[in-house]
């Protein structure tokens, strides 16, 4: 009988739930990490948080090399940070968004997942939605109600668009 294979997962966020094995304080039960199933090394690595900046942690710094497969398996994935719909009303405490309401998904460094409510600004000059730095953490079983959403960052330049006038 062959042994099966293990392969290891796609590179993305993930929230740890055992302390990885010789880097306890480092990486605890618990945390928020971006996993990598490579390094210069050829070995997977995990990088910890460094900056969070609109909402959306940033991932830099060296990463913790390990060799552990084990572990790896203790990973629990994350849907990425960005932006969604919610499919359903969401009620937490102290509130409610109904379904269809735009929001952004983002992280505590202990993976509590974060909703951000899209605004529009006040002023007429503008047509921009914000995105306040205080937002609402959910249950992660809340996840599942989120839709994500392509945004582009700037116009693609073969398809302009045309001015209202």
């Amino acid at each position: 009988m062959a042994a099966a294979k293990f392969s290891l997962p796609d590179c993305g966020i993930f929230r740890t739930t055992q302390a990885l094995p010789g880097h306890e304080e480092e990486v605890p039960a618990g945390a928020l990490v971006y996993f990598h199933n490579h390094s210069d090394s050829g070995l997977p690595q995990v990088i910890l948080p460094d900056h969070c900046l609109h909402n959306r942690w940033h991932f830099r710094g060296p990463g913790v090399v390990f060799r552990s497969l084990a572990w790896v398996a203790s990973l629990h994935p994350l849907p990425a940070q960005g932006f969604y719909f919610l499919k359903e009303d969401l009620v937490f405490d102290g509130g409610s968004w109904p379904r269809h309401t735009l929001v952004q998904l983002g992280y505590s460094r202990r993976a509590e997942p974060i909703l951000f409510i899209a605004q529009e600004r006040a002023s007429l000059q503008e047509n921009d939605l914000f995105f306040s730095d205080k937002g609402v953490r959910i249950d992660p079983e809340v996840l599942d109600i989120l839709v994500p959403l392509v945004l582009y960052r700037e116009a693609p330049d073969d398809h302009p668009g045309d001015e209202l006038g």
